[in-house]
């Protein structure tokens, strides 16, 4: 199980101005791109060690001639835009990463694109294997054809080269695993292969899978994940996203679509895909959706939505800046794109964005010592006026409180995790409490 934080390079923190690109040198150049690069993550390590996640998940940062990365030019190169022009530095300056993540007990996942690459890949690079190509085969790929061309994984010289890329990363500079991108595009068969070659390296090898149709409904991406989960009973992925509990927290908290008891049922029908090998990844935002905030538009709502996936039992994968509420740009053309913001670090953050900071690392405490909140059980005890619901591992126990309401009697006493203050026979506000039973 993981607490993830997501990086997007290019938007993080410019630490080194000399391999900075000038926007005409990019094929596409994202306006609130700040030249970020891995020494900016690292310049702002104890920024994230300070939030208390246990896993760093970096978007693409191999060869690529945009800012987002997702156009691969060479999987065996690193970007000079987010390294350094010369590859041997490169190469270092990724083994150091990795290196102080590991002696800080934190996690290094890449973001690998094995569905498609960009139309100018360096294919003469490619000596060992010759992978070819295929037309696009679904909405998705018809719309991104311009960009883009199709790996064929029928072909088993396609699919060979492939899997030497993900041996590659890990076998070489010991990363922890990867955040699939698009895995709906390959088959469910090729992926049950990559899982056994990646898994012979690494036992506790992380692969989580995206696997989102983003035109379909939440009971669509219901059945996807179902779909993908496995393949002739074997594991596929580790994890994979959840987008149908996403859809269902947007239509719950957000949009009122949904009632107290509509919602706890997906919440059980999600956590019934977990087992032994298998672990569902939670969030609220990535970098294809916008920023929760700017969905809800209440900071009250957004509290109440980070608040609440810290008690579900499964991963957890937040977006640089979730925990600090960070606004999206309004002025994107593209809604869905406009998370990708630069981020604010501690020097610029408001009263609101302090106390966010301080809630995210009280919830990751607490979830971290308590392993009912990650890995327990739920007992449904009221769905009517309000949810209640607790969440059980052996002799830990939390009562999880869902108020979408005004002052809801609850009678008895409890002890509130977050403001370790009790409550006796008391009204509880709008919002989402982690409550223990009398102490």
């Amino acid at each position: 199980m993981f607490i993830g934080y997501h990086i997007l390079v290019k938007f993080f923190y410019n630490g080194d101005s000399e391999n900075d690109f000038l926007p005409n040198e990019y094929r596409f150049c994202e306006s609130n791109s700040v030249e970020g690069d891995l020494k900016g993550i690292i310049d702002n390590f104890d920024y994230i060690k300070e939030l208390g996640v246990d896993l760093i998940y970096l978007a693409p940062i191999f060869k690529s001639d945009t800012t987002h990365g997702y156009d691969t030019v060479n999987y065996f190169k690193l970007a000079t835009h987010i390294f350094d022009k010369n590859e041997f530095k490169s190469q270092k300056l990724l083994h150091n990463f990795i290196n102080l993540c590991h002696s800080n007990d934190i996690k290094v996942i890449f973001d690998l694109v094995l569905n498609h690459v960009s139309k100018f890949y360096e294919m003469e690079t490619i000596t060992q294997f010759r992978p070819v190509t295929e037309n696009p085969k679904t909405p998705q790929e018809n719309r991104w054809q311009r960009l883009f061309k199709f790996w064929n994984v029928e072909d088993l010289e396609t699919k060979k080269f492939l899997i030497s890329v993900g041996k590659y990363w890990v076998e070489k500079f010991n990363i922890d695993g990867y955040r699939l991108d698009h895995a709906i595009g390959l088959p469910i068969e090729f992926w049950s292969e990559f899982y056994i070659e990646l898994k012979n390296i690494n036992k506790d090898i992380i692969l989580l899978g995206e696997v989102w149709d983003d035109i379909s409904d939440s009971n669509d991406n219901y059945k996807l994940i179902k779909h993908f989960k496995e393949f002739d009973g074997n594991t596929t992925f580790t994890s994979l996203f959840d987008f149908y509990m996403y859809d269902s927290i947007i239509e719950f908290f957000a949009e009122d679509k949904i009632n107290n008891s509509q919602f706890f049922n997906r919440i059980i029908k999600s956590y019934s895909m977990n087992n032994k090998n298998f672990k569902l990844t939670y969030f609220m935002e990535n970098h294809d959706l916008p920023r929760f905030i700017n969905i809800c538009r209440d900071y009250k709502k957004f509290e109440m939505v980070l608040k609440f996936l810290f008690t579900l039992s499964g991963n957890l994968m937040f977006e640089y800046g979730n925990e600090i509420g960070i606004q999206g740009d309004i002025t994107y053309k593209n809604f869905h794109e406009s998370g990708r913001v630069s981020m604010k670090f501690k020097d610029n953050h408001s009263i609101k964005e302090k106390y966010l900071f301080d809630l995210f690392k009280k919830l990751v405490n607490l979830r971290k010592n308590n392993k009912s909140l990650f890995k327990g059980n739920y007992i449904l005890k009221e769905d009517k006026d309000v949810l209640i619901f607790d969440k059980v591992y052996n002799e830990d126990k939390f009562m999880i409180l869902v108020n979408k309401n005004d002052n809801y009697l609850l009678e008895g006493t409890y002890f509130d995790e977050l403001t370790e203050e009790y409550y006796e026979d008391s009204f509880f506000e709008k919002g989402v409490y982690i409550l223990s039973y009398e102490k």
